[in-house]
């Protein structure tokens, strides 16, 4: 028997999944900089984008708990913020959520860069910085469609790899600071199936209302 971190490294699941996601973040990072100039990359803003309701899918929540336990910051104390934070998000409007991710350090960096999921490397933004951070004002942002389809339609191929049971009607996907504690709540059992399994994974219409971050 294998727990699920030595099973996704021995059989090759995480290389799987960080060449996907990171084919994906390329592939939106190059048609965003092609259909015009981009102003994430000179941003001084304060992170409006890394406040806001982020939506992931299992085996991305997977990727984010791996870098965290290669950083040896899986702790008690993480995992009650991931709790806090993935409850704040589960009952926020999603157009009206702010609060600081909890993968950001004291200078707004991400701490888990390497491992971020596919609606983190493919959100660029043409409008100024600064009206990100202001309700209301517009926003000019790449959509990337293409690679988001792309990120849903391996859910299923990595939901038979790792062998959780098929849930009829329903996705392996949810806010983000819920999806990495799940990961790490059954990083070290060998009965991970059925653990990820028995999660009330939800509906299209129930993920649907956290709107286009996944």
């Amino acid at each position: 028997m294998s727990t699920l971190g030595e099973f996704v490294a021995r059989e090759g699941v995480l290389d799987a999944i960080d060449a996907e996601v990171g084919g994906f973040i390329t592939s939106a990072t190059t048609a965003a900089k092609k259909a015009g100039k981009v102003s994430c990359t000179a941003c001084k803003e304060r992170k409006a984008c890394c406040w806001s309701l982020v939506v992931a899918r299992l085996y991305e929540g997977i990727r984010v708990a791996s870098t965290l336990r290669a950083q040896n910051r899986d702790t008690p104390e993480l995992r009650a913020a991931l709790a806090d934070a993935a409850a704040a998000m589960e009952a926020a409007d999603p157009y009206g959520y702010r609060r600081p991710c909890v993968f950001l350090d004291a200078g707004e960096r991400c701490t888990v860069y390497t491992g971020r999921p596919s609606a983190c490397g493919t959100l660029w933004v043409y409008s100024p910085p600064r009206a990100c951070n202001e309700p209301g004002a517009p926003i000019r942002a790449f959509i990337a469609d293409a690679e988001q389809a792309a990120a849903t339609a391996l859910e299923e191929p990595f939901r038979q790899r790792l062998g959780l049971r098929k849930k009829v009607g329903r996705r392996y996907i949810g806010v983000l600071p819920r999806m990495v504690l799940l990961a790490l709540d059954a990083w070290d059992r060998e009965d991970f199936r059925e653990v990820l399994s028995a999660y009330p994974w939800p509906t299209d219409d129930e993920a649907a209302r956290w709107g286009r971050r996944g």
